[in-house]
């Protein structure tokens, strides 16, 4: 069984103002070409296929037309869609009729009193467990242990059987993505991958966005195909499609990638970590010309040292004649740095951290974040608008 894996599309993705619509048809263009030269038996989109719940009536035709084009190219394949976090569960299943003539299944819910309806049969080739996204409260405790049952009874111990599911798993590499705490990533409650069982010859994971193999070769987050934020952009982060070939149940996936460059590549000035102004804003004059990139500029603050008051002046006069575009101003200070030991924003309080914290804690850690200084004035306002709510709040 041969199937091409891939998630996390975030079509519709509002990009600090700029339309990121030709990048994802470039993105599914490409993809439709890989289908016609793979010929997959299998094309699975593990979840977050819009970056919103609610996406435009232009996004969603854009995604109908892109998916029957992906029909197209390969008529014989079976596609499998799961609803990610991203994505309305209920929309995906709406028009699940005319969908499934083309052979595509749209999975949004599990009902955990029919699961034999998210196992789809490849014909003569193998089978899918499809598990669109289901926050951890609303699954049965026992509900990884009746699907694989469900799955043992339904398939023949012969063809593989591959899991497709939208989440998030412990001790995975999270690079680029926002952590609460050590049990949620991306606003996921972690789950341990063992609790899914050994059934699988493959797993086919969405949510990551960056690609990562695990669980002795069987586990797989295919990572986004194109970057979703500058964080994406780094050392080790690859973007593209994943191939994956099963000979039987029981066997080692054979697994490949097929890499994917976007025609707006994201950039960071500086490539890692932050440096002065002076210096961002000259390395912005001598990025090249004619790379269509939107670029994140990087800041290193000092003591009480403040942005320059006409900083959009000087970005906009660095990149005049380039078709580079400034999407992004990322200051962060010195004393965040050595506090944190790494070049970033401050480091992330878990919610009980939040909770036990008063606002002017609050308040002080997110001026460090965005780089700028919060003297005692400013702190002597906030204190006094905070006085000010609650009262008004005690008087109702």
């Amino acid at each position: 069984m041969k199937i091409i894996h891939t998630s996390d599309w975030h079509i519709g993705q509002n990009f600090f103002g700029f339309d990121r619509r030709p990048d994802h048809e470039k993105m599914i263009g490409e993809l439709a070409d890989l289908i016609i030269a793979e010929k997959p038996d299998a094309l699975i989109v593990a979840g977050d296929i819009y970056d919103s719940q609610t996406p435009g009536s232009g996004i969603q035709k854009m995604f109908v037309e892109n998916m029957v084009a992906l029909h197209k190219a390969h008529p014989a394949m079976t596609i499998v869609c799961i609803s990610g976090n991203h994505d309305n569960a209920s929309r995906h299943e709406i028009h699940q009729a005319p969908w499934t003539s083309l052979n595509v299944h749209m999975l949004g819910k599990i009902d955990s009193e029919n699961l034999s309806a998210n196992i789809i049969e490849v014909e003569d080739k193998g089978w899918i467990v499809a598990v669109p996204y289901t926050n951890e409260r609303f699954l049965d405790e026992e509900f990884y242990l009746n699907l694989q049952e469900m799955v043992n009874e339904m398939t023949d111990g012969v063809k593989p059987v591959i899991y497709v599911g939208h989440a998030a798993m412990k001790d995975c590499d999270f690079a680029g993505h926002d952590i609460l705490n050590d049990r949620f990533i991306g606003g996921i409650e972690c789950t341990d991958i063992e609790e899914l069982g050994d059934t699988y010859d493959y797993i086919a994971l969405g949510h990551i966005h960056k690609a990562q193999t695990f669980k002795n070769g069987r586990a797989r987050y295919c990572g986004s195909p194109l970057p979703v934020g500058f964080d994406e952009v780094r050392s080790g982060y690859e973007h593209g499609f994943t191939i994956v070939e099963i000979e039987g149940h029981g066997d080692i996936p054979k697994i490949r990638t097929e890499e994917f460059k976007c025609g707006h590549p994201l950039v960071n000035i500086p490539t890692e970590g932050h440096a002065e102004w002076s210096a961002v804003i000259e390395e912005l004059r001598n990025f090249p010309s004619d790379i269509a990139a939107y670029i994140r500029l990087n800041v290193l603050l000092k003591d009480d040292q403040m942005l320059p008051y006409d900083k959009e002046n000087q970005i906009m006069t660095a990149l005049q004649g380039k078709r580079g575009q400034y999407a992004l101003l990322n200051p962060t200070r010195e004393q965040t740095i050595q506090a944190t030991g790494q070049t970033g924003a401050v480091k992330a309080m878990s919610m009980e951290e939040l909770l036990k914290a008063d606002p002017v804690t609050v308040m002080k850690s997110y001026a460090q974040m965005e780089g700028f200084t919060f003297t005692e004035s400013y702190e002597e306002m906030f204190k006094e608008i905070l006085e000010s709510v609650n009262k008004a709040e005690d008087e109702d």
